[in-house]
């Protein structure tokens, strides 16, 4: 992997990133108008057909931008290897696929971000696990969304089952759900500064990985 991979990368997350962005506000914006012309008496509410269209392509975009953004991951860490950096203490393939293991996807993401951050800046070994506030932000907003969004969804759920009622009111269901589209849409944004701080840094910054084009 190479300096010129790492820019496309970086361009495609943050194309896909920026989409999430923007999907993630019109959904809030179509939540918004869903509830202010609902009637709990007529079912038929043609903006419940859009904010299901908006809900689904939000999600076949954030799908879709997760490829480019993986493969930023494995590259930018793969660089760091490539530049003879030592005491790492994640490997590229550990950095990007325990995303998807349980648990571990808690927190290695982000320790491993936050490592990279600080590596390609030229952080000493000592300092790898030091604050990076984007890095922070970043998954704090992924973590704070999922947990958010989980709640509305498993109200919703419960809400569906017959006999059983939520306790809380609709209003208090489409504000969660809509914090949650909020927190999705701020975590989509500081992963983009994420995104532009290490490349830049690998590119042009502390570590210069031109030898490598």
């Amino acid at each position: 992997m190479q300096t010129g991979n790492l820019r496309i990368l970086a361009l495609l997350g943050t194309i896909g990133a920026w989409m999430v962005i923007a999907l993630a506000v019109l959904s809030m914006i179509v939540m918004v108008a869903w509830f202010s012309f609902r009637d709990p008496y007529n079912e038929l509410n043609p903006l419940a057909g859009l904010l299901v269209l908006t809900t689904f392509a939000l999600n076949a975009v954030f799908l879709g931008s997760v490829i480019p953004v993986l493969m930023w991951v494995y590259t930018a860490h793969a660089n760091l290897r490539r530049a003879g950096i030592t005491g790492l203490n994640y490997s590229p393939g550990w950095a990007t696929f325990s995303f998807f293991v349980p648990v571990a996807n808690l927190f290695v993401p982000f320790t491993a971000m936050r490592e990279l951050a600080n590596r390609s800046a030229g952080e000493p070994e000592e300092f790898a696990a030091s604050s990076v506030d984007e890095v922070f932000s970043w998954w704090g907003c992924w973590i704070a969304a999922a947990l958010v969004m989980t709640l509305a969804t498993a109200m919703l759920m419960v809400d569906a089952l017959p006999g059983i009622a939520v306790v809380a009111p609709v209003p208090v269901i489409v504000g969660i759900q809509m914090f949650g589209q909020a927190l999705f849409a701020g975590s989509a944004f500081f992963l983009i500064k994420v995104m532009r701080r290490v490349t830049d840094h690998q590119i042009s910054g502390s570590i210069d990985l031109s030898l490598f084009e």
